[in-house]
């Protein structure tokens, strides 16, 4: 697919050209059009591994995906495949960094958080943003920057995030830690 319309070439091309992380590359991360891309530029290597691959566990958010199988030997073969696809269709490559084979009961990063069969945690850098967030919202907030509808409209996102994993016990220490009843 191709977009052909001039006027939204020339609209994407200057959005474009308003941020790189080098030249002629990037996107800001969170960025609507970040996002959009993503879901548009990756669509294709959705269809590849779902149609052609005929991969059937397989989850993609944003540039960040999943491939489960019984047989690590089969994991292995796919990756060679994806890393193919990725750069002679889509001059793409995956962060090696990023890249793990393993059990899930071992459990996986995903997302920012580390996902088990049973339970799902907070990653490390998850914890250590929302605390590093939160007393900036507090501080905000003390310091009058914020009203208290504002505190609130920047809260209640952190702490949902939080709350799609077993953090309880950790929202709560950083809430009596850094929190104004505190």
């Amino acid at each position: 697919m191709r977009y052909k319309d001039p006027d939204l070439i020339l609209l994407l091309q200057k959005i474009l050209e308003t941020y790189h992380t080098k030249p002629g590359k990037g996107v800001p991360i969170g960025n609507l059009i970040s996002q959009h891309l993503a879901n548009f530029y990756l669509g294709h290597l959705d269809h590849w591994i779902k149609e052609t691959c005929k991969i059937k566990c397989y989850v993609r958010y944003m540039d960040d995906f999943i491939l489960f199988a019984n047989e690590k030997k089969f994991l292995k073969f796919e990756l060679i495949e994806i890393k193919t696809f990725l750069k002679n269709q889509l001059k793409l490559s995956l962060k090696e960094s990023q890249i793990q084979l393993n059990h899930c009961a071992l459990g996986f990063p995903f997302l920012g958080f580390r996902v088990f069969p049973e339970k799902i945690l907070l990653s490390p850098r998850s914890k250590k943003r929302f605390q590093k967030k939160f007393k900036r919202y507090e501080y905000n907030w003390i310091t009058e920057e914020w009203t208290l509808s504002e505190l609130i409209q920047h809260m209640g996102p952190l702490i949902d995030f939080t709350q799609l994993a077993s953090a309880g016990a950790f929202r709560q220490r950083i809430i009596d830690q850094f929190g104004v009843s505190s």
